[in-house]
């Protein structure tokens, strides 16, 4: 991964933001495009432990394989919501189309969040929000019509939202 594709990846978002339909040109939509999401993913979940650290102190090795494993979660809800729609809907294109596209708008969402929790700025729900819309945005770009673009919005915020809840309360049941 080279700062040009961390830079194509930006350019082929603000294509999807604007409605364009060559924004596919600035994905590579294969194992390799893929590869360098998750390395753009895994270096900004670094980004953001490392800020909330700065902020907070190391936590004891037990909260912080909790702190590794609920900053993971997002993958877990990016890949449950791709599932559903390829499942449910009439989508006959590839899932990478969904997920190397999710993959970097996760990575800039962790790297935000770690800005915020290093500043105390609490926009946990907004950047949640914000996510689920640009969740559909991206459906809307794979030419999904409003309800299953919708559907595939409101799947990645809400788990988004519940994931990280569910751990709580399974490490907390224990």
């Amino acid at each position: 991964m080279t700062l040009e594709t961390l830079k194509q990846a930006g350019s082929g978002w603000s294509k999807i933001l604007g409605s364009r339909p060559d924004w596919e040109a600035h994905f590579r939509l294969d194992a390799e495009g893929m590869n360098a999401g998750f390395l753009a993913f895994g270096a900004a979940v670094l980004a953001a432990i490392v800020l909330a650290t700065l902020r907070f102190g190391f936590p004891p090795p037990l909260a912080m394989a909790l702190v590794v494993i609920q900053h993971v979660l997002p993958l877990l809800a990016l890949f449950i919501a791709t599932g559903l729609l390829t499942r449910f809907t009439a989508f006959s294109g590839s899932s990478a189309r969904f997920v190397v596209p999710g993959l970097y708008l996760l990575a800039v969402m962790k790297l935000v969040e770690g800005l915020a929790t290093l500043l105390g700025v609490p926009l946990a729900g907004a950047i949640l929000a914000v996510t689920g819309f640009l969740g559909f945005r991206l459906a809307r770009a794979n030419g999904l019509t409003l309800a299953p673009a919708v559907g595939y919005g409101l799947a990645l915020f809400v788990l988004l939202a519940v994931l990280p809840i569910a751990l709580y309360m399974l490490v907390n049941a224990f």
